[in-house]
């Protein structure tokens, strides 16, 4: 398991969560954090926030998570219709291979070259039960 911060928010509620269990993205967002007034300059932090469906393994509730990513970097998203379903969901330590700011890739495994990107952190901001009918 990733360094996720506040990852103890979700295991609170679903004691045998992986990151696969996240099946779908409700809502995607892209900003930047400005230090400086250069738009392009190198403190400004790229920030995601991405809003999943989480279904645990076992008959539970479906729940609402909310993932912030930061100093995003190489982002691919092809989005059509309704929900973003993610096939084999994976957020890989990449820590070892020495690039600057690059901690970790996350990425759907089956559609990679559909929702990829590259980041240094990641933080739990919040968990919700959701009523939503999923099938």
């Amino acid at each position: 398991m990733p360094d996720i911060k506040n990852l103890d928010l979700i295991t609170a509620k679903v004691n045998d969560f992986t990151v696969n269990d996240l099946k779908f993205v409700t809502e995607f967002r892209y900003w930047v954090e400005m230090d400086t007034v250069q738009l392009y300059d190198e403190y400004n932090i790229p920030m995601l926030l991405i809003n999943f469906v989480l279904i645990p393994k076992r008959e539970a509730p479906a729940y609402k998570v909310s993932i912030q990513f930061k100093k995003v970097g190489s982002l691919q998203l092809a989005a059509g219709g309704t929900v973003i379903q993610l096939s084999w969901f994976e957020i890989m330590n990449i820590s070892d291979n020495g690039w600057d700011s690059v901690n970790y890739l996350v990425r759907d495994i089956e559609s990679e070259d559909r929702f990829k990107f590259y980041c240094n952190d990641i933080e739990v901001i919040a968990i919700e039960e959701a009523d939503w009918i999923i099938g």
